[in-house]
């Protein structure tokens, strides 16, 4: 699918797959290092979850691990983020200096939950930052989904609701209109793709994790496009935003880390451009 068909797609139905993005000879050792870099860090990644559970808040879905910058631990799967393919769509929507705002890991476990209906950052209305709904006509954000491993309709494959990014709000914090965000909704579809494919849609589309019925891990890395104007300091804790939206709140946020100077100078660099922005002291 060429960037103007791509484009086309997400405006009419809110997402588009591209196929074939990362070489299927590269994909064992990504995967190999997605799976060892959020192994060593799940203890805290699941003590961090049942500490937000602990205070009210609600976050993700049962059996699924994730780990938030993971470009920190492995670079293996680096140089396909500035693919033309995906970074034509991106400019397209965004202009020049586009930036990426999140790099995370996920996997999906045997028998993990089926999660809630939502739209991403900064749509989810479960977050302590978030645009207020209803929502201006306005792309803001750009999301893909990474497939490591095939999706299929058993092993998990994500849920997403059509066109739903051309409504003004999403069900992410509880029912709206009637709508359950833990329920089956008319005319919701799985999104089914072979390992190495890229599922590009627009973060107002409403989405949920699907259930993992199968006997493996479904891997993937979700990655996030920003136009230079989206302020992302929300997401980034010690920020003044972070700290007066979060801290302060004693709020769920999602949280992005920063990114090591000796991680960003190893980059490719067609890569570095999308990353400048997090890397501190």
């Amino acid at each position: 699918m060429g960037a103007e068909a791509a484009i086309g797609a997400i405006a009419r139905d809110g997402f588009c797959l591209i196929e074939g993005v990362v070489p299927s000879d590269a994909l064992p050792e990504i995967g190999r290092q997605v799976v060892a870099a959020q192994g060593a860090h799940n203890s805290e990644s699941e003590a961090q979850k049942q500490a937000t559970r602990a205070r009210g808040h609600r976050v993700g879905a049962r059996g699924v691990s994730s780990m938030r910058q993971i470009i920190n631990a492995s670079q293996v799967f680096a140089p396909y983020l500035a693919d033309r393919r995906i970074l034509d769509i991106v400019e397209a929507c965004f202009g020049p200096w586009p930036r990426i705002s999140c790099t995370d890991c996920v996997i999906n476990e045997p028998g993990n939950e089926r999660g809630y209906w939502h739209a991403d950052w900064p749509y989810n209305q479960t977050n302590a930052s978030h645009v207020a709904a209803p929502y201006p006509d306005l792309l803001m954000h750009l999301s893909t989904i990474w497939m490591l491993s095939d999706f299929t309709r058993e092993n998990g494959a994500t849920w997403i609701l059509p066109g739903s990014h051309r409504r003004g709000e999403n069900p992410s914090a509880g029912s709206m209109n009637g709508i359950d965000c833990d329920r089956a909704l008319p005319g919701q579809m799985q999104v089914e793709g072979e390992a190495g494919s890229v599922l590009v849609y627009d973060s107002r589309l409403w989405h949920a994790v699907a259930a993992n019925v199968s006997s493996s891990r479904r891997l993937a890395l979700l990655v996030r496009y920003a136009p230079w104007w989206l302020n992302l300091n929300p997401t980034h804790p010690g920020t003044p935003e972070y700290q007066m939206m979060v801290d302060e709140t004693e709020g769920k946020n999602y949280e992005v880390p920063s990114l090591r100077r000796e991680v960003f100078d190893g980059l490719p660099p067609a890569v570095q451009p999308l990353y400048r922005h997090w890397v501190h002291p």
